[in-house]
């Protein structure tokens, strides 16, 4: 497809004066860029710019002068209705788990996810792809909601959906129509929402179910390989450190990529029609097992392919993916399952590229480096950093200079309860000046040992548990309970919003580094060097680092501080900001220092 070179008049036209009767300048100077740049490009956009009207005007100029769908994509279905209730014109698109199955009734309450689709071809609520129409086309039958919606992507509106979503009905289209325009939001995610969509795990469990039905319906010859497979993975699996991953060699992997080679299963999916059409199998009573059958079986050419990129060709080493296991000495939650191969899906940058549009825009408030970026996402285009408007003295950056390194290899002993006690203390001293805070750590460990310490310091402290999931917790913080509120940076380090003075003190504990036993660590130090591999993993812990910082500050009124705690952060934290946040960094200060001048960044009185 030829690029289209949008004017800034097109892009200015386009934009949504209903919703924003005014450029900011932020946007403006973004219309510039886009307009002096045909094609697609990336931005770092500071928080409160206004992108998301940026990503909506740029798809609005495409329309009619670039043929083909528009898709605005975004990580997770919360973004999605965000985006979705900004401009209501938008069409919505999310996965099948968000969607009601009506083939066993309404009332059995079952998602499309949970139910085996592929295989109930019979179904009457089917959405045909190609006419819009229900299978049998017969009068009052209630559509599909998940076909319903995939349908109604393909009708000319902008689409706005997941990255999961745009993943799948993309790279596993047979015929796609080229697109006509692309916005990726929050873009520094999209490779590690890749790899979660396309990661697999195998049990034995699951392949004995699927030997066992493959049997009921007469396909021996399937059972027999199923079986062979299943027989070969837990003989390896066996030779494994139990509760360890560990990662598989080469001549593992190509003994178990020679058995499923020999699966064929456009065969399986004919057999199973014919059973379900015999009666041979009843797809109510049978619903689970069907399912498990369905995911093995059709699954099982991924499993292929991803096996077969594991493992070096003549001219490539192994990039696509890491290939491990684990053999449990008891079972751990599911008493069926001892062994468990997993397969993670790790170089997906060519994919991403294959499904960019000749017009992409994809945008970030942290991209950090552009070439590391590049090198993690695929996403290889023209690169410009927007400025901000932002009042640089409205927040504060802090380093203490009296906490401790709290890398593994050099923390003391005492550590990192002391640091994490004087954090809770610090936490007190601001609730009593009329803030609450933020603190985010790595693992699970700390979070619960600085939950025990804010107790014994007296402090009201607001966690997750196995009765009040993450965002429920969020939602209490937000109504106002609690003094802090404490979650693992995967839970809140990112897509996490405390505006308006909800929490405007965040306390960082430490960088997420990747520990050295997992097998994703170790692959990649095998397939890039120690180098390289450093370069990416100090490029997502400066990702992560922005991001946390970006938590309570979200518009040009909003005053906010960040703490960051272990000297680990002295590397590389005031490097990776950008050009119009560097002057709000202070370092040298101890850390009652900083909370002194922390209350005067936010107008209190220390």
């Amino acid at each position: 497809m030829a690029r289209t070179s949008l004017s800034l008049k097109r892009l200015t036209d386009s934009f949504p004066r209903k919703q924003h009767p005014a450029l900011r300048p932020a946007q403006q100077q973004a219309f510039e860029l886009i307009a002096r740049n045909p094609g697609s490009l990336t931005l770092e956009l500071p928080t409160g710019s206004g992108k998301t009207a940026i990503g909506y005007t740029y798809l609005r100029a495409l329309a009619n002068v670039a043929p083909g769908p528009l898709f605005y994509i975004v990580p997770n279905k919360t973004l999605v209705d965000t985006v979705h209730k900004l401009f209501p014109d938008t069409t919505v698109a999310y996965g099948r788990s968000e969607y009601d199955c009506l083939y066993y009734g309404e009332e059995t309450g079952y998602r499309a996810d949970e139910i085996p689709c592929l295989s109930l071809t019979d179904c009457e609520h089917r959405v045909d792809q190609t006419t819009g129409l229900t299978i049998l086309n017969e009068p009052g039958v209630k559509r599909c909601p998940y076909y319903d919606a995939k349908f109604e992507t393909t009708q000319g509106k902008i689409v706005v959906c997941t990255t999961a979503f745009f993943l799948y009905n993309r790279l596993f289209a047979r015929n796609p129509v080229p697109l006509g325009g692309l916005v990726i939001d929050e873009a520094h995610r999209i490779a590690s929402t890749f790899r979660s969509a396309l990661s697999y795990d195998i049990t034995d469990w699951h392949l004995r179910r699927a030997v066992q039905l493959l049997t009921k319906i007469g396909a021996d010859e399937h059972a027999d390989t199923v079986d062979a497979f299943l027989q070969t993975m837990v003989r390896i699996l066996r030779r494994k450190p139990q509760n360890t991953a560990t990662l598989l060699d080469q001549e593992e992997l190509e003994e178990l990529v020679a058995i499923l080679r020999r699966i064929d299963a456009n065969d399986i999916q004919r057999r199973l029609g014919e059973a379900l059409q015999r009666g041979t199998i009843d797809p109510a009573a049978e619903r689970t097992t069907l399912k498990q059958l369905e995911t093995v079986a059709f699954n099982l050419r991924r499993y292929v392919t991803s096996l077969e990129y594991a493992l070096p060709g003549e001219y490539r080493a192994p990039l696509n993916y890491v290939t491990y296991a684990y053999s449990y000495v008891r079972p751990q939650g599911q008493e069926r399952v001892q062994h468990r191969l997993i397969v993670r899906a790790y170089y997906v940058a060519p994919l991403v590229r294959k499904l960019l549009s000749p017009h992409t825009l994809a945008y970030s408030a942290t991209i950090g480096n552009p070439d590391v970026f590049a090198f993690e996402t695929g996403i290889q285009t023209p690169f410009f950093a927007v400025s901000s408007g932002f009042p640089a003295e409205n927040t504060g950056i802090f380093l203490p200079s009296d906490t401790p390194n709290l890398a593994t290899r050099y923390r003391p002993k005492a550590e990192p309860t002391k640091v994490l006690r004087r954090v809770a203390k610090a936490c007190l001293r601001f609730r009593k000046a009329g803030h609450r805070s933020l603190m985010v750590v790595i693992s699970d460990t700390e979070r619960q040992k600085f939950q025990e310490l804010c107790h014994e310091e007296g402090v009201a402290v607001i966690s997750y548990d196995a009765d009040s999931s993450p965002r429920e917790a969020m939602a209490r913080f937000k109504a106002g309970e609690g003094d802090v509120l404490v979650g693992t940076s995967a839970n809140y380090g990112e897509g996490v919003d405390l505006p308006d003075g909800l929490a405007p003190v965040t306390f960082f504990l430490r960088p997420g580094y990747p520990s050295p036993a997992d097998p994703a660590t170790q692959f990649e130090q095998h397939r890039f060097g120690q180098g390289q591999s450093w370069a990416v993993w100090n490029w997502r812990v400066m990702i992560e680092a922005l991001q946390v910082r970006g938590r309570n500050v979200r518009s040009a009124n909003d005053r906010g501080v960040t703490i960051f705690v272990s000297q680990q952060f002295g590397q590389f934290v005031y490097g990776s900001l950008p050009e119009w946040l560097k002057p709000s960094y202070r370092r040298g200060l101890s850390l009652d220092e900083c909370c002194d001048q922390a209350l005067e960044v936010l107008g209190t009185r220390a």
